[in-house]
């Protein structure tokens, strides 16, 4: 069996929206000095700053009060949820709320509200509890063969990054294509030894930064790297693709990826949550790849 533990070393990504800046400060206060996470917070206390934010990394929560100038929590959430699906979800609202926010938390498929007034200990513990429940998979062993593709479906990567990262560390190279900003990716792909190429999908500009609209830049460079005696590749964000890019455009680069990693005897790791996706479109690229589900 493999099972992905939160180590102590791991570390979280958390955006923090409220437009009261004095329970941003509050909560980014708590988090960070919690004595058994390793939290980053950034904050925002406008929700239109606070989406621009999501888009310039890899987050792995927001965090959101409900009852906000200009945009709920909830549509904030729901926001989040249809532009980044994988990441986890946060609202906040006072007791007095909750009655009217239950049917709206649905539209955003939040995985935990919190009640005010919270305490330090109990927030502590509820984010602690979902990241953690995040990090946690229990899957059967998955045995790669040389020459073939395959599709993770799991709402984090979790195990499409452990098994193909065994793989790395294995044959000691692979190109990583991630939505994982660097200073996050440093730190999750610490994989000393090997020759590890790693590209952030990103629209900001940068040597190694690949915008998802370039669909045939980023088919082409997987390609070369294959063709050049690579053996591993590892795509994670088909979101970011699917968002920028028609689904006929990504079904003919996935073909293409498909194809070479065959006739180069190479493994082509991918992953998405089956809930982007509508059935007909999943079920195209499943045929592609051998899939599993987690």
């Amino acid at each position: 069996m493999l099972s992905q533990k939160t180590e102590s070393n791991e570390s979280y990504y958390i955006l923090a929206v409220d437009d009261d800046e004095d329970i941003l400060d509050l909560i980014k206060l708590t988090l960070e000095r919690s004595p058994d996470m390793d939290v980053e917070v950034l904050t925002a206390t406008d929700p239109e700053h606070g989406l621009e934010l999501l888009e310039s990394g890899d987050f792995d929560m927001v965090i959101s009060d409900h009852r906000m100038k200009g945009m709920s929590g909830v549509e904030l959430l729901s926001h989040a949820l249809e532009l980044y699906p994988n990441i986890l979800r946060v609202l906040i609202t006072a007791y007095s709320e909750l009655e009217l926010a239950k049917d709206a938390i649905n539209k955003a498929k939040v995985d935990i509200y919190i009640e005010k007034p919270w305490t330090t200990t109990q927030i502590r513990e509820d984010i602690k509890k979902v990241l953690e429940g995040r990090d946690t998979v229990d899957s059967e062993e998955v045995e790669l063969k040389d020459g073939t593709a395959y599709l993770f479906k799991e709402r984090k990567p979790d195990v499409l990054y452990q098994t193909g990262l065994d793989r790395i560390i294995s044959l000691g190279e692979g190109l990583i294509i991630s939505r994982m900003n660097p200073k996050k990716a440093s730190q999750k792909f610490d994989v000393k030894g090997s020759d590890v190429k790693f590209y952030w999908l990103t629209k900001m500009p940068g040597d190694t930064n690949l915008n998802p609209v370039n669909l045939e830049l980023i088919a082409d460079m997987i390609i070369r790297y294959y063709e050049e005696g690579g053996k591993t590749v590892i795509l994670e964000g088909i979101d970011s693709l699917l968002r920028d890019n028609s689904f006929k455009r990504f079904e003919g680069f996935i073909e293409n990826i498909v194809d070479i990693a065959s006739m180069e005897e190479g493994v082509f790791l991918t992953g998405l949550d089956p809930g982007i996706m509508q059935p007909r479109e999943l079920a195209t690229i499943e045929n592609k790849m051998k899939s599993f589900s987690f």
